[in-house]
């Protein structure tokens, strides 16, 4: 995964508007999923709450899914996530044109996963940079799913965690609650780093089809020269190549649920869904099997409460005849147990959500 995909990704947007937009959304997001990226800025990103400070059982990496201090605690429990104690790491050369950085340590720090995908944390210390303009970066992250490094899992999202959560009412706090600062530009002024001047990075990974599942798997992790980034540009570097052997927690967080409900505006029928904290498998079937029909997209959840939440994110979907299967992966983390119904857009050019009731 390249920073430059990004900004290939965006390159017919003006540059105006790109100075404009939260950055923190720009670089999570890759441009083959542009659709979900609209229905979540239309849809939720207004909509999404979060308390305003919470504890991180889970590491400062994780705080980006906003997952509150005792759903942290149950997935501990459970085994859906593993916090992890070994700070050892393989370290190479990865460049030859770099500032001296020979105190930069790169460490896991959490993971939390269902079927469908893992959400891994790293903590890195001894790193500086200009924050006030610019970012930190690794410049390629690889996972793999052999110790060979031959079978490339999908690392697709992910960043270093900036200090800013968004709440309801659609401004944003620092993750201690308070309200964020502005400069004299009126960006926002981030805070990457910790307490003691750590910095916190999560990515998501996942298999290139929808049945492949994560579950009790042991990967390998490449993170490749990290960074000082303003842009596109590297301006500085580490020149150095972390390499992790990371074990995947072995019990699932999903909850299973029969629908049998039509989808308004599409030839298909959902018939069930597998949903957890941090994704949601939608299994349907069409009378005429049609290949030509499109296959409705998750977008967002409305909770009992009458929250809505846009966290559709990235996703796989597969045909099979009249069946077709769609993997969605959500940019903050929910409690199943409190969903009433589920916003699916019937296809790429009907992006109305229609809502269906899954109440479980």
């Amino acid at each position: 995964m390249k920073r430059e995909d990004i900004f290939k990704a965006i390159s017919d947007i003006s540059p105006e508007f790109i100075e404009e937009m939260d950055e923190k959304i720009v670089k999570a997001k890759h441009t083959n999923k542009s659709f979900i990226i609209l229905v979540c800025a239309v849809v939720g990103l207004a909509g999404i709450s979060s308390a305003a400070a919470v504890k991180s059982l889970l590491g400062r990496g994780m705080n980006e899914l906003q997952i509150d201090e005792s759903q942290q605690q149950s997935l501990i429990e459970t085994g859906a996530a593993i916090t992890y104690t070994s700070e050892s790491t393989s370290e190479t050369e990865a460049t030859t044109n770099a500032v001296d950085y020979s105190n930069v340590n790169v460490f896991p720090v959490s993971v939390v996963a269902d079927e469908r995908c893992a959400f891994i944390s790293f903590k890195v210390t001894g790193f500086t940079f200009d924050d006030t303009i610019n970012e930190p970066w690794f410049d390629q992250i690889f996972v793999y799913e052999d110790e060979s490094m031959q079978k490339e899992l999908d690392c697709d999202g992910g960043s270093f965690y900036n200090g800013i959560n968004e709440l309801a009412d659609g401004s944003s706090v620092y993750e201690d609650g308070t309200p964020v600062k502005f400069d004299s530009r009126g960006m926002p002024i981030l805070r990457y780093y910790d307490s003691e001047g750590s910095l916190y990075c999560m990515y998501k990974v996942s298999g290139h089809s929808v049945d492949y599942n994560m579950l009790g798997k042991t990967i390998y992790v490449r993170l490749v020269n990290l960074g000082e980034m303003y842009k596109c540009e590297m301006l500085k570097s580490t020149g150095k190549e972390w390499t992790f052997t990371l074990e995947m927690p072995k019990e699932s967080s999903s909850v299973h649920k029969e629908i049998g409900k039509p989808i308004p505006d599409s030839p298909y029928t959902l018939d069930s869904i597998d949903i957890s904290p941090i994704s949601i498998r939608m299994n349907f079937s069409s009378k005429d099997g049609s290949s030509n029909a499109s296959i409705p997209m998750f977008s967002g959840v409305k909770l009992k409460d009458g929250t809505l939440l846009g966290i559709g994110d990235d996703l796989h979907q597969s045909k099979d005849g009249k069946k077709a299967y769609s993997n969605c992966f959500f940019v903050r983390a929910i409690d199943p147990e409190k969903v009433k119904s589920i916003m699916i857009c019937p296809d790429f050019d009907n992006n109305s959500g229609k809502t269906v009731d899954i109440e479980i």
